[in-house]
């Protein structure tokens, strides 16, 4: 496709995606609306108090239940906190949400609001949608805290499952299975479940992504693609606390490029730039549908807010303080690629880079014998889309690195992209299983004995 058609067609998709995001914000207020008028908060507030008491959660971010510690404690509070205002109006408490609490322990100020006791403090949050509130206003009226984190492992594994079958119909099965292997290894995706926003937007990345590994293959759609992303980039913002926001992007060019780039499609000019294009343009469309209705929400913050100037400063400082800001309790060094070296590193601290680093070792002897199969372009084309995670890391300097501990996930799962890439861009047949074989025997190989007198 010429240059200037695919152009045109960017333009026609750009628009109908902006009016598809725009459509969905009034549905965003309405479903906070509707789900906070139908909420039990006394029934949420009781599930929470037996959460605490059950082990479930604790004030010190250490909950005595072995399987329900870990993970960012801290979220999984503040999302309680918020859900748990008692704002009789739910307009206003759907747009713009308060934490009764100074914010400083977020798990001691749940506990303390669920039982009952309000200390008079406030702190405005509206810079967020909250729309995971959707999920824990029905779930927790209904279910206790441990029955609800039953439910996101639920979700958290039918999601996992499915991405990797749509992958695997994308990209093939042996990438398909060393991009997971990688993914599963370097994060904490398969215990992520008792975090439950953390939980939920895992579920809507690994979903869409899921989703649009069965469409794009098939239908090399373009302009659905870009309104697809977009519609995505909008919802995840919805829910999302400003987790892992680059993965779904990622991912979505990703498997652009590995549809457009597939063999025997030849490595020329003349199919390499509009591959860039489509995978760069549906990166945007996702950001793009992020970005809006981030600007919607902070836009009815300010309109709703007594105190509009005060409202719109605060929103200003915290964009100001997640990218470039230094914060007196928090200070990390404010240099270029510190940020992405040290999600690199971070991606490695985990028992599972045993695995990663048997799985590379693995790639190393297959590449060595098949070397000149290899093709050096393909696979850097293939392995761009990483380049999204690396810019938002980079961008937001200061959230990458105050909150690496969590942050750190759409760097692991640009190594798995690295790992696919690499056997995408290699044209000899492969399994898992021959992988892990010739490492056996390039570790077991004996010299040969020289024979007896």
């Amino acid at each position: 496709m010429p240059v200037k058609t695919l152009l045109r067609r960017v333009l026609v998709a750009s628009i109908l995606a902006i009016a598809a995001v725009l459509a969905l914000q009034p549905l965003f207020v309405g479903a906070l609306v509707f789900t906070r008028q139908h909420a039990d908060l006394p029934a949420i507030r009781a599930h929470i108090t037996q959460g605490f008491a059950g082990g479930y959660l604790a004030n010190d971010e250490k909950p005595r239940r072995f399987m329900q510690g870990g993970g960012h404690q801290f979220t999984e509070c503040t999302g309680l906190l918020v859900a748990i205002d008692p704002e009789p109006d739910p307009l206003k408490a759907a747009v713009r949400p308060v934490m009764h609490s100074r914010y400083v322990g977020p798990c001691g100020e749940v506990e303390k609001l669920a039982a009952g006791i309000d200390t008079g403090d406030r702190t405005d949050y509206a810079r967020y949608w909250h729309g995971y509130r959707v999920y824990l206003w029905p779930m927790l009226s209904v279910f206790s805290l441990g029955e609800m984190r039953f439910a996101n492992a639920v979700l958290l594994f039918a999601a996992t499952l499915a991405f990797f079958v749509s992958l695997r119909r994308a990209i093939g099965s042996t990438p398909a299975a060393l991009f997971f292997l990688v993914l599963l290894s370097l994060t904490d995706i398969w215990r992520m479940w008792n975090i439950t926003t953390h939980a939920l937007s895992t579920v809507l990345i690994l979903g869409g992504a899921a989703l649009f590994a069965r469409l794009y293959p098939r239908r090399r759609s373009l302009t659905e693609a870009i309104v697809v992303a977009a519609l995505f980039g909008a919802v995840f913002n919805y829910v999302d606390f400003l987790i892992n926001p680059p993965l779904m992007p990622m991912l979505f060019a990703f498997i652009v490029m590995a549809t457009e780039l597939s063999r025997p499609v030849p490595i020329a000019r003349q199919t390499v730039v509009p591959a860039l294009i489509a995978a760069g343009v549906t990166s945007l469309a996702w950001f793009g549908g992020y970005g809006l209705t981030w600007a919607t929400e902070w836009g009815l913050a300010v309109w709703m807010s007594p105190d509009a100037q005060q409202q719109g400063l605060s929103i200003i400082k915290q964009i100001t303080l997640r990218l470039y800001g230094v914060e007196a309790d928090s200070v990390v060094p404010m240099y270029p690629l510190i940020p992405t070296l040290t999600m690199i590193l971070q991606s490695f601290i985990s028992v599972g880079s045993v695995v990663v680093a048997a799985l590379a070792a693995a790639m190393a002897v297959f590449l060595r014998t098949h070397w000149q199969a290899f093709a050096w372009r393909r696979f850097l084309l293939l392995s761009s889309p990483t380049l999204v995670s690396m810019a938002w890391f980079e961008i937001l300097n200061n959230h990458t690195q105050t909150h690496s501990h969590f942050t750190y996930r759409s760097e692991s799962a640009a190594i798995a992209i690295v790992f696919a890439a690499a056997i995408l861009a290699t044209d000899a047949p492969v399994t898992l299983r021959s992988l892990i074989g010739n490492l056996w025997r390039a570790i077991t190989r004996r010299p040969a004995q020289a024979p007896a007198a």
